[in-house]
């Protein structure tokens, strides 16, 4: 009885292409073999999972492009992770690389959930599916509550970013909602229920015109009518941290290889007041300490005096890690050289300031407790500083708070204070501060605009991307800090650049596209369904379904295609074994022949004249 229902279900239901069916049903439900395939209509729980599956690929791809974007800071975070653990490991790569494995997972899900759909079939998605869709939707609630509460800059950047990919994110949108009125144009004219299909049309175009309108309330900066601003300048963070060791000898001279305006560093000083150049409050993460002085290695930096910190090698680390993976691009002659690097002296950065007439921008890291310089640091600094022949604004020593400002502009007037983090325009004035250096997310346009009629010069740090480069520029930012100062050299132009009149024809255009497209698909299933409305053949092989759907009950497959079993009175001279045995061809024969009977009689004159 299986083989002959099995010939039965593969006429009623005209598969054409068993492959791709078989790959879809599947895939999606593993269900591989036909008889295992059903055209009954889909459960409720079946149409809530194809919602989650869906869910869950809007959830991957948002991480995605939080990724995308966050790829400004990737050192940073595995910095921070790093400095946290106490080993490095490259965790934005492994984050990036599972994201992007989700995407491809749930988009495809959602691909064979949309083609369950169009063909008809029953949505049935397996429990392993299940289970791993509701771990994507899961993992990324996690992940979003443990980056915002530890490294909320992440978010503040990808909030940056939608005003240079407003215009992007908008087309894409566009035609996201365009291809879902392909589908919602197909389900208007399935569904029976009046209620339900003019509910799906009022919520569609509510969607699709928010969506429309979505770039009435952003301003990207760089659509502008007028000029494009002066190019900012550039600061070589910690050198060319990208391409070497940072603050070594080797990586402020490769900096100097291309066009930039100063360095940017960190500044310690040692038990007997010696000035050098270090980032991190240790040498955990930049040194060769775990084997010179590995009882040491957690120690506070300036705890150090200076004959132990010049035994420390500074380079082979960033040999061992490749955090860039660039080390296979580098000639033995170079690697040598990179693990010859120590840790460098303020005054050997400075000498290459004088010779190369560069700016350096420098913090200045507090001592511990126990030093003789706790309290004389900034004094100290100022004086070391001095019996250099710098020039005047050469230097530019970022400062926190006013106390500092006050107290470096009493010891000489020989240094650009610069304002760390977001200060108003009257403090900065009152403080005589002509510059500010602050972290993207501190400070906004209108600050800029606000410094810049003040004749106040703005330092924007860390930019790394192009996009993120291209967007400050057109903000007039004076300079940013940028580790990636090889990728910034061959920008000659905002990339994210385009006129307000170019933009405005843009949004038209794409929007009237995607309405006319919308409007052609209602209209075209329209005339599909009216056709199939007055198909004799439909008319024939559906009355049943519809006679019985009239009554109140809907009838199976299996029910349509051999009847219903009538209950009768048994007999011993009615046996099952009396009954003579049918070949698959006349069980055929016969549900043909009940079909056609069951039809009114003007239904049975149309199907014979066609």
């Amino acid at each position: 009885m299986v083989s002959q229902s099995h010939i039965r279900l593969e006429r009623e239901q005209n598969y054409h292409n068993q492959v791709c069916l078989s790959c879809i049903a599947g895939l999606y439900g593993c269900r591989w073999k036909r008889y295992r395939r059903s055209k009954e209509p889909s459960s409720i729980a079946e149409k809530v999972f194809a919602g989650i599956t869906t869910l869950s690929f809007l959830c991957a791809t948002a991480w995605l492009y939080f990724w995308i974007i966050a790829e400004n800071d990737a050192y940073d975070f595995n910095r921070f992770i790093a400095v946290k653990t106490h080993s490095y490991f490259n965790w934005f790569t492994l984050f990036y690389a599972l994201t992007v494995l989700c995407v491809i997972y749930t988009g495809l899900l959602v691909v064979f959930a949309v083609s369950h759909m169009l063909i008809g079939l029953q949505l049935h998605l397996h429990w392993f599916h299940k289970v791993l869709v509701v771990t994507v939707i899961l993992g990324s609630i996690v992940s979003s509550v443990l980056l915002s509460k530890y490294w909320p800059m992440g978010f503040a950047l990808v909030w940056i970013s939608f005003k240079v990919t407003g215009p992007i994110l908008h087309i894409l949108s566009v035609v996201l909602v365009t291809f879902l009125g392909w589908i919602v144009s197909i389900g208007f004219f399935r569904i029976n229920l009046t209620a339900v299909k003019y509910s799906l049309v009022v919520c569609f175009s509510i969607l699709a015109v928010s969506i429309y309108l979505i770039p009435l309330f952003t301003f990207p900066p760089c659509l502008m009518s007028g000029s494009v601003p002066t190019r900012p300048k550039v600061m070589a963070h910690r050198g060319a941290l990208q391409l070497a060791p940072e603050n070594t000898q080797v990586s402020f001279e490769t900096a100097l290889k291309y066009d930039i305006s100063g360095f940017e560093t960190d500044v310690s000083i040692s038990l007997d007041g010696e000035l050098f150049l270090l980032h991190d409050e240790t040498f955990e993460m930049t040194t060769n300490i775990t084997e010179v002085f590995p009882e040491r290695a957690r120690e506070p930096a300036s705890n150090f005096m200076w004959d132990d910190i010049k035994q420390l090698g500074a380079g082979s680390w960033f040999l061992e890690r490749d955090p860039f993976k660039n080390v296979r691009h580098l000639s033995e002659s170079e690697k040598a050289l990179y693990r010859s690097q120590s840790i460098m002296l303020l005054k050997d950065l400075l000498d290459i300031a004088i010779r190369e007439n560069k700016s350096v921008v420098f913090d200045l890291r507090r001592p511990v407790s126990n030093s003789s310089y706790f309290h004389s640091y900034v004094n100290h600094t100022i004086s070391e500083i001095l019996k250099h022949n710098i020039k005047e604004h050469q230097i530019w020593w970022l400062v926190g708070d006013s106390t500092s400002a006050q107290e470096i502009q009493a010891a000489s007037s020989l240094f650009l204070v610069t304002g760390q983090g977001r200060w108003n325009v009257d403090s900065l004035k009152r403080f005589h501060i002509t510059n500010v250096n602050a972290e993207y997310s501190e400070v906004f346009k209108s600050d800029i605009e606000r410094y810049s009629s003040q004749k106040i010069t703005s330092n924007i740090y860390q930019v790394s991307k192009r996009w993120l480069f291209s967007l400050l520029w057109c903000e007039n930012v004076t300079s940013v800090t940028s580790s990636a100062c090889q990728t910034l050299d061959n920008v000659s132009s905002p990339k994210a650049f385009m006129s307000a009149g170019g933009y405005l024809a843009l949004w038209i255009i794409t929007d009237l596209l995607s309405v006319i497209l919308i409007i052609g698909f209602f209209l075209l299933h329209r005339k599909h369904h009216f056709e199939y409305l007055h198909n004799p053949e439909a008319i024939s092989l559906n009355s049943g379904r519809h006679r019985y759907s009239q009554q109140g009950r809907r009838k199976s497959d299996k029910e349509l295609l051999f009847g219903t079993k009538k209950k009768t009175t048994s007999s011993p001279q009615a046996s099952d074994s009396d009954s003579p045995v049918r070949t698959p061809q006349e069980i055929l024969n016969a549900a043909d022949a009940t079909q056609k009977d069951s039809l009114p009689s003007n239904e049975v004159v149309n199907f014979q004249l066609e």
